[in-house]
């Protein structure tokens, strides 16, 4: 997947850098709040792909953390999940309770139940007769 990202980001860069060189001698009038300026549009196309860059990577980064986060509390919620399961399943493992389970299976215990009785069969068709 690595390889697949890498190779994708050289294509947008060469074709990014392509456009930018066939438009360099083309210059662009920049206003701001109180002066003007004029650049070449490679380099405003150059500023541009490098702030949404820029802007994305943060994103990313935001995102990430957030995963982060997450797989941190699902980490802590597993493990006081299986110290409850360890702690449900020893808990009848102590002397008393390993005493008392010895002495109810010798008691007698009820006897098994018959077994069901077999569906009764479907009642014969008019045709049989």
């Amino acid at each position: 997947m690595r390889i697949v990202v890498i190779v994708l980001t050289l294509a947008f860069a060469i074709v990014v850098t392509w456009i930018a060189v066939a438009n360099s001698s083309e210059q662009v009038r920049l206003s701001f709040a109180v002066t003007e300026r004029d650049v070449s549009l490679a380099e405003v196309i150059f500023v541009a792909v490098f702030a949404g860059a820029l802007f994305a990577g943060l994103l990313a980064v935001i995102e990430g953390l957030g995963v982060r986060m997450e797989n941190l509390r699902l980490k802590r919620r597993l493990r006081r999940l299986q110290e409850e399961l360890h702690d449900l399943r020893n808990l009848g493992l102590s002397a008393e309770s390993i005493g008392e389970s010895r002495a109810r299976s010798a008691s007698p215990s009820l006897p098994p139940s018959p077994p069901s009785k077999p569906a009764a069969p479907l009642a014969a068709s008019s045709d049989e007769t």
